[in-house]
């Protein structure tokens, strides 16, 4: 295929099929064992290491955008020397130095840094002390001000809250010429114009954001199931008569034995096997036919999450929670109750407190002020932002826990990770396996809520689908954080904000 690199294009596919992989063959990072590829354009990759992470904000975005201190510090070097070649190398410099916007790139940064929301006074604070959502923001700039590169953007949304991420699409949708690989539906929704799918049996182009490829393979789908189920009935039906001609073939064949005149009955017989033969044909090429439809579609594997309560019980309160640590106040007389059957999203900028109070709720930190009750026959699973596994063999981990292998592997398998991932160290999964790993630990038992810290985080698009579906099937009574607009808006039963 061709890749015009004035698209905003975004790279979408199930965990492990391919993305991050097909960035580093187009970053050079990686070489085909077969075909080619060609580009007219240097591509620049995303995330990145800083060149300096020690110097002002200004300087580390400088730096990584070409080489302007070594440049300046050059020029000032050889404008006092009276050498001829000197002057030639200042000349060279200086024409470098142009071409790279040397003496306008302040105010050119200045200018991107207000485009994404942020304030301009961070440009002079230390790199190290921004968020890492900031940090986010601040080096994506770099793609955009470098010259003549192509930017490739993995996964960019991984520190960023619900308003940073809104603030970035907003901004990418000026740009002109990038991939980005995401999972974010609404992310991508508001940024790209092409759609380039990895899929189970095929890699797809698609112009439009991801609502639109999304509907056109839910039309192909629904095509191709309706021209199965035509297949299917054809199928039979042919089957059905080739058996029959075949058999009165047969019976032909018997009757010439005592018959006058064998030629016309053995005519018969032949005529009624050329028939058959030729419906056998036509069956043939049917099933040729079947084998092409639906191959891109994902397993119907059902997720299903287990859950005890009935009734309206209350399951958990927070009662004028404040909370201090290290004499920063993160929060302060927040309270909320959540009831059986509630499904409540806690929202707040980075930093505002979310994992914070979820940390409370599991007792391991406490309150500056207030409470948190849960009655006592109340059980509760939680997965984690971070996965608590993340080392080591599943086998063994499940062993020591006393899990079902068995069980744990369905699971698993429902979320799209199965086979050799129970033979290999979980220092080898990427960060979608592990997170489906963490999430599964939470569906192993009943409970009366679950309490997840930003389950969609590394989750490919399809596998938040399947959560969603089993979530408003099931209504499990939950308690989460996320900052995937789409989840939030199609799961929750209501929206608590903890702000500072």
């Amino acid at each position: 295929m061709n890749i015009d690199t004035g698209w905003r294009l975004g790279l979408i596919g199930r965990n492990g099929r391919g993305k991050s992989t097909l960035l580093n063959l187009i970053n050079k990072g990686l070489q085909p064992v077969k075909g080619e590829l060609r580009s007219t354009v240097p591509a620049f990759y995303f995330p990145y290491l800083p060149v300096d992470e020690k110097p002002s904000v200004l300087n580390v975005i400088k730096e990584n955008i070409a080489p302007y201190s070594y440049w300046e510090n050059r020029m000032k070097e050889l404008a006092v020397s009276g050498d001829s070649r000197d002057m030639e190398e200042f000349g060279e410099i200086l024409e470098s130095y142009q071409n790279a916007d040397g003496y306008e790139i302040d105010s050119m940064i200045r200018k991107e840094f207000n485009e994404l929301g942020m304030q301009e006074e961070l440009l002079e604070r230390d790199f190290l002390s921004l968020s890492g959502g900031e940090q986010t923001r601040a080096l994506i700039i770099t793609l955009f001000l470098k010259k003549d590169s192509f930017p490739m953007i993995d996964e960019p949304t991984d520190h960023l809250d619900m308003n940073g991420r809104l603030l970035l699409g907003e901004y990418l949708s000026k740009k002109n010429g990038f991939i980005l690989a995401s999972h974010d539906r609404n992310f991508l929704d508001i940024c790209t114009d092409h759609i380039l799918s990895i899929n189970k049996s095929d890699v797809r182009l698609n112009k439009g954001n991801y609502s639109n490829w999304k509907n056109n393979m839910l039309t192909e789908e629904e095509y191709e199931k309706r021209k199965d189920i035509n297949l299917k009935r054809e199928l039979r039906s042919l089957e059905s008569a080739a058996a029959k001609n075949r058999k009165w073939s047969g019976y032909k064949e018997k009757e010439k034995s005592g018959a006058y005149d064998k030629g016309y009955i053995g005519h018969r017989s032949a005529k009624l096997m050329k028939r058959a033969l030729h419906i056998e044909e036509r069956i043939s090429k049917k099933i040729e036919e079947k084998k092409k439809l639906l191959n891109n579609k994902e397993d119907e594997r059902r997720l299903s999450i287990p859950s005890r309560l009935s009734g309206k019980e209350k399951v958990l309160s927070v009662i004028n929670a404040t909370l201090h640590i290290d004499e920063k106040k993160i929060f302060e007389n927040f309270s909320m109750d959540i009831f059986k059957g509630e499904r409540i999203a806690l929202t707040g900028n980075n930093g505002s407190g979310k994992t914070s109070l979820i940390r409370a709720i599991k007792n391991e930190i406490k309150l500056s002020a207030g409470s948190i009750n849960i009655p006592g026959f109340i059980r509760i699973s939680f997965a984690n932002q971070d996965p608590v596994w993340n080392k080591g063999l599943l086998r063994e981990l499940l062993r020591d826990e006393n899990t079902d292998e068995t069980k744990f592997r369905n699971i698993l398998g429902v979320m799209g990770a199965w086979g050799e991932l129970f033979d290999r160290p979980l220092e080898t999964f990427s960060r979608g396996q592990l997170k489906k790993v963490e999430l599964c630990r939470s569906f192993l038992s009943e409970s009366d809520i679950l309490i997840w810290d930003e389950p969609m985080n590394y989750l490919d698009t399809e596998s938040r689908e399947q959560l969603e579906a089993a979530i408003l099937k099931f209504r499990p009574t939950m308690l989460f954080t996320e900052h995937d607009k789409t989840f939030v808006d199609k799961i929750a039963t209501g929206v608590f904000s903890i702000s500072n």
